[in-house]
């Protein structure tokens, strides 16, 4: 098989091989084909509950059960605060 890739993609791949982490390109495209099945295997795994999940969120949303954008800022602050005194 020829591939013909653009030349950002080709300096992506170049990239990772400089870096030592793969040996040659066909390493680095079989890393992104096993990635890629990975990915796809979540996703048709998982993909009732997300719907679901979205399904829920949209109703919650519909019947006015949102944040603003200052409610959710703030809890993100509130969050970031506790998270920073648990790594002391």
């Amino acid at each position: 098989m020829n591939l013909t890739l653009d030349p950002a993609t080709e300096q992506r791949i170049q990239r990772e091989i400089d870096l030592g982490h793969y040996r040659d390109p066909a390493e680095v495209i079989a890393r992104a084909v096993s990635l890629l099945e990975a990915e796809e295997e979540w996703l048709r795994r998982n993909k009732k509950a997300l719907n679901d999940r979205l399904k829920e969120s949209m109703a919650q949303a519909e019947r006015g059960e949102v944040y603003t954008a200052e409610e959710v800022r703030s809890l993100l602050k509130k969050d970031r605060k506790a998270r920073g005194s648990r790594a002391s």
